[in-house]
């Protein structure tokens, strides 16, 4: 919006039910006023606790020029409202409504709309308030910066009434059935560097070594990519294993539990020598994308965003937890993504 002159001090958009500062003129929306201070407000510039109604004063007439040929009173739930006789104060408060709610920052996981108990944070509810604010830090496993912006969130909330629009539905929940799965690879063999999502391995020897996470998944459907780097020089062992409880100085699909797309074009479960063809052949090109539906106890992967077909079925791959892995051989690494949407064609052909 371009500025007009009537903008609220705090949102900064067009003010709604605009309050003036009778001590030094600032405006701000009666509702943004009533967000940040409760009953008693106070003006942010010069704290002064007198205010009084745009509607009151001699700028009248331009405020309500500006707000009717604004967009919030064009759509077409305001001009058509759906009773014949409506008060002007039902239809302000419709117009301050419509223009206040917009999506979650978080939409593309939790598909809601702003909650107005959280308007200035631009959330849908307190379990989206504290992804949004915590998990760049955990990303970064930045566990004393986690611990500070929890007891900050705690204290912004403290006299806050919250109503969670999905109250009874855990966030871990809500990402697990849509394959936006969040994780940290942050075990590994002995040779194996980790820093944030780069893995790598540098050494002599060529015996495989296993990078894996410390948490599995329990539920849902997961999705996410393996990136191989330029300076491997063998082929990886891609996939999930149902147990933590091995030598990480092996390859996890050695094991029953491990299950692995070997880009050698193999797939591999529980043998060192033997498996099946899978996939196709490749290094240190492309993109590996993993796919597992622990709803059906499905397996697949993709290849540059091309279906390679479902691995494997089985009723082991239903029961958490379960672990992403990697295993990797004398000179290679990785970058990996996660918290990524399936894409659309492969979501398509891994649910026939």
């Amino acid at each position: 919006m371009t500025d007009t002159g009537f903008e609220c001090s705090l949102c900064m958009k067009l003010a709604i039910k605009a309050q003036i500062c009778e001590k030094c003129g600032f405006m701000y929306c009666k509702q943004c006023l009533r967000e940040i201070f409760g009953k008693s407000y106070e003006c942010v510039q010069c704290q002064s606790k007198q205010f009084r109604s745009i509607k009151k004063s001699a700028l009248q007439d331009a405020y309500d020029e500006i707000l009717t040929k604004s967009q919030i009173v064009l759509a077409k739930k305001v001009e058509q409202p759906p009773q014949k006789y409506v008060k002007p104060v039902i239809v302000e408060q419709a117009i301050q409504q419509q223009f206040l709610q917009g999506n979650c920052i978080n939409f593309e996981m939790c598909h809601q709309i702003v909650n107005q108990q959280f308007i200035n944070e631009q959330v849908c509810s307190l379990e989206c308030l504290y992804f949004s604010k915590l998990f760049p830090f955990v990303e970064q496993q930045d566990f004393t910066r986690i611990r500070k912006e929890i007891i900050n969130l705690e204290q912004s909330i403290k006299n806050k009434e919250v109503n969670p629009i999905f109250p009874k539905l855990p966030l871990s929940f809500a990402l697990n059935q849509t394959g936006l799965s969040y994780f940290n690879f942050d075990k590994c063999g002995q040779g194996i560097v980790i820093k944030q999502s780069i893995i790598t391995l540098q050494e002599e020897e060529y015996t495989f070594k296993t990078v894996t996470c410390s948490v599995g998944f329990q539920k849902g459907i997961h999705f996410w990519k393996i990136i191989p780097m330029a300076m491997t020089k063998n082929e990886m062992k891609i996939g999930v294993s149902t147990s933590d409880k091995y030598d990480l100085k092996t390859a996890f699909s050695d094991y029953s539990f491990g299950y692995a797309y070997y880009t050698v074009g193999q797939f591999r479960n529980g043998s060192n020598s033997n498996g099946f063809e899978y996939g196709v052949k490749f290094k240190n090109t492309g993109e590996v994308g993993i796919l597992l539906d622990m709803n059906r106890g499905v397996l697949a992967f993709s290849y540059n965003d091309n279906f390679l077909g479902k691995a494997i079925s089985s009723d082991l791959l239903k029961k958490g937890p379960i672990y992403p892995c990697v295993a990797l051989l004398h000179q290679a690494g990785f970058e990996f993504k996660c918290g990524i949407p399936i894409p659309q064609n492969l979501l398509e052909q891994f649910q026939k």
